[in-house]
């Protein structure tokens, strides 16, 4: 299945995406909206002992089971905590996963609509040593991370939990 770079290129050959940028500590996530199932009011998720720092546990969301992680710290940076007006953004895994259909990512604000033009995404730092990072890019003088939604995924059947 495609990378969420992919899908933005993609739909750049045909002009424009619609996407969300998502507000983190010190980082935007770049996503487009296709990618996004929902945006939800924070939830205190349930913990799970001896999970990885990332592993924020899991919340319930629409009768489902979904996990929530601190992007930041996924992808090598310091870990999220919630604050006042977090969210969590329910993403679509993209490889229709029966056993992660959906992952939560812990948001430090209300993210925001953009609009990506063909000619509006530009590569800007390596990603180099973050695996959970897609891409980093600039977007309308922004700079915003692409998440590998797969490597996240890929993480959490790795831990067995679900």
């Amino acid at each position: 299945m495609a990378d969420t770079k992919e899908i933005i290129a993609a739909g750049q050959m045909m002009g424009v995406v619609h996407c969300l940028t998502i507000p983190l500590n010190n980082e935007t996530v770049l996503l487009p909206n296709s990618a996004i199932a929902e945006v939800i009011g924070y939830k205190e998720p349930t913990p799970i002992d001896d999970a990885p720092e990332w592993f924020l546990g899991y919340f319930e969301w629409r009768d489902k089971r979904v996990p929530l992680i601190s992007f930041e710290s996924a992808s090598g940076k310091e870990i999220a905590v919630a604050k006042k007006n977090s969210r969590i953004c329910v993403l679509n895994t993209l490889n229709g996963s029966l056993q992660i259909p959906y992952v939560g990512i812990l948001s430090q604000g209300i993210p925001s609509l953009a609009i990506v033009q063909e000619q509006g995404l530009e590569d800007k730092e390596s990603n180099e040593g973050r695996s959970a990072v897609g891409a980093i890019v600039e977007v309308g003088g922004i700079e915003a991370v692409i998440p590998n939604i797969d490597e996240i995924e890929q993480r959490l059947v790795g831990l067995n939990l679900v």
